[in-house]
This record gives structure tokens, sequence and C-alpha cells, in this order.
């Protein structure tokens, strides 16, 4: 399971619960080390050492599912490693970025890390690529594509089972064979003909 391709609609409904979850673990430990509150009122330095590492913790778990969902939709898309593993360091990196951001933001003069900005817009960009990958020896078909990822069913064989039934019973009509008596009666598709009797 953890190891079997995914297409795209996956792919991006697993980024995004992955990515609230992210959030929502970040935040309780944002509550469980320091609050926000002495984050905000706190100086950059060791006082957020603990934040710092707990939340390192969770971006790295998190990381590990995202770059199992990569390597997935590789599987599926038959990515150029040169666009997955590229994907996966920078994730890693910027996990780690983010936590050390942690550790000197300054929330009153709110400075900001352009390198991260542009760290986080090229991570987009390859993400936004992976995912909208087609796979691989197929191009891209709407109704293929919803049957895929399990929102909806392949075509019924009711039209073809009508068409093939229309078609073998034309055959089978033929023309009755028209047969002559000795007496001049014929029959012809159920048809009689015959001559009146002399009075």
């Amino acid at each position: 399971m953890l190891s079997s391709p995914i297409g795209r609609l996956r792919f991006f409904l697993y980024s995004v619960a992955i990515s609230i979850a992210e959030l929502v673990a970040v935040a309780l430990c944002f509550a469980a080390t320091m609050g926000f509150h002495g984050f905000v009122h706190s100086k950059p330095g060791p006082s957020r050492e603990g934040l710092a590492l707990a939340s390192f913790v969770v971006m790295m778990v998190f990381f590990v599912a995202r770059a199992n969902i990569t390597w997935r939709r590789r599987n599926d898309a038959d990515l150029s490693k040169w666009l997955v593993v590229p994907y996966i360091a920078f994730s890693a990196l910027f996990a780690m970025l983010e936590a050390a951001t942690l550790l000197v933001y300054d929330v009153n003069t709110g400075n900001t890390n352009v390198g991260l900005n542009l760290l986080s817009i090229a991570l987009f960009a390859l993400w936004l690529r992976i995912c909208v990958a087609s796979p691989k020896g197929r191009p891209f078909d709407p109704d293929s594509f919803l049957t895929a990822e399990g929102f909806g069913e392949p075509p019924s064989g009711a039209f073809g089972h009508a068409t093939a039934a229309s078609v073998s019973a034309g055959p089978s009509m033929r023309s009755t064979p028209v047969t002559v008596g000795a007496r001049g009666h014929g029959n012809a598709g159920g048809i009689t003909f015959g001559k009146r009797g002399r009075s």
C-alpha cells in the first residue's frame, strides 16, 4: 500500500491532508511548549529551543509522508528522478529552515527570510509539476482519470450487447423460398397463389 502508484487526484488530496495535519501538529507544539502568547512576547534565542526542536521533529515526520506520496506519484507518471529527488531534498531543507526560523524570528520587527520565500515558491512549482504529470503511456482522458481514481465506473456493455444483437439478427432474416406445386399453387412467405378452377 505504501509503495503502490497513486494518480493525480489522490496525490493532490493526500498533499492537502498532510499540509493541514502538519499545521495542526505545529500549533499543538506551540501550545505544549511556550504557547502563542509566550512566543509573541519572547525574544529570539535559546528560550525558543524547545519549540524549535518539537516543531522540527513534527515537520520531519510529515516530510517522510510527503516524500512517500511523491515517490508513489513518480511510479504512476514515470517522472524523472531529476525532478522528484530535488523536490524531496528541498522539502527536507525547507522543514529544517522553518524550524530554525522559529529561533530567530522577531514578531515585533516582522523580519522576513527572502531565501526561505524563494525556496517555498520553487517547491510549489515542483509540486505542481509532479501533481499534473500525465500517467505513463496514456494521454489524459477525463473518464479514464475518474475511473482510475475510484470516482467513476467503466462504460457498461449494454450498448455493445444491443448493437451485437441487432447485427446478429440481420443475417437471420432470410427470404422464404417460393415453391410451386405441380397443380400451379405457389407459396411465398405464407401467401399462396393459385388458379381458379374451371366451372
